[in-house]
């Protein structure tokens, strides 16, 4: 056999171990988006859509199954969390890549690589003995809180976004900004007007992980949000998001009953809200 047949028999076999993967991989999906659409299917049906994704009471066996309190504490926890990941990591990704010297900056990234390999239970433990006594003692009441746990998951992703986005930094071509220099422009006004700008597409990248990890934590959060259903306006009040319902929930809910099935409703809903922010901020990078 030829050196060339044996090159076209390895291309076949490949070839057919990609076909077989990309078969799997697809048949997994189908079988996925098959039980949450079956569940999902038979909560709304037996309740109706309105009492289901906007009804305020939780109490399966009652025949209460309203999302409401948890889709809420899942935006407002994850909208705070961003908001701290971006304004800390943010500047720390400028200042790793452009704001101190390179062994300097080599010793940083390593930090914030090892940073973002502690488990979110540490995170948690953090939280619960750094961030609940400090709502405590600001802000009154028990200190678990729907404020604590978005403070505690956006420390928790602040490592994500910065070296991320130092990542997006470093990859700006340097003649970019030699003619920004060239052309006048200031240190600071090259590295804001031209570095950021340039930039920006893989900040919006490091946004989109970010966000995905906002929606999908459990563990950290569950440890300092005070695991309460209740639908409130009070940051400092005890809460519940979709992830940390379904952690708690699931010994009094298992699958097969209403309670599980309402379970597997948030779940279809974390799946749904984590493509459509992911559609959205792709948008905002640029893409189709």
């Amino acid at each position: 056999m030829s050196v060339h047949q044996r090159n076209l028999r390895t291309e076949a076999r490949q070839r057919h171990l990609f076909l077989a993967a990309g078969g799997v991989l697809a048949f997994l999906l189908a079988a996925l988006l098959a039980w949450f659409a079956r569940d999902t299917a038979a909560v709304l049906s037996r309740y109706g859509i309105l009492p289901v994704l906007l009804g305020t009471r939780w109490a399966p066996h009652a025949g209460w199954v309203g999302l409401l309190p948890f889709e809420w504490g899942t935006a407002v926890v994850g909208v705070l969390a961003l908001v701290v990941a971006v304004l800390l990591g943010g500047p720390l990704a400028v200042v790793v890549r452009r704001r101190v010297p390179p062994a300097v900056g080599r010793v940083l990234t390593a930090a914030l690589a090892g940073m973002m390999a502690i488990p979110s239970v540490l995170w948690g433990w953090w939280g619960l003995d750094t961030v609940v006594p400090a709502v405590r003692a600001g802000f009154g009441g028990p200190g678990f809180s729907l404020l604590a746990a978005g403070l505690t998951l956006g420390v928790m992703l602040v490592p994500t976004f910065a070296a991320l986005g130092a990542e997006a930094v470093a990859a700006v071509p340097e003649i970019v900004e030699d003619a920004a220099r060239a052309l006048g422009a200031t240190e600071d006004q090259t590295l804001w007007s031209v570095t950021v700008v340039a930039a920006l597409p893989g900040f919006v990248r490091a946004l989109m992980v970010a966000a995905g990890r906002a929606l999908a934590e459990t563990m950290a959060v569950q440890m300092v949000i005070g695991g309460q259903p209740n639908l409130t306006l009070r940051l400092t009040a005890p809460g519940s998001t979709l992830t940390t319902a379904i952690l708690t929930q699931l010994s009094a809910s298992p699958p097969g009953t209403p309670g599980g099935r309402a379970l597997t409703v948030m779940a279809a809903l974390l799946l749904a809200g984590t493509w459509w922010l992911a559609r959205e901020l792709k948008r905002w990078e640029g893409g189709p």
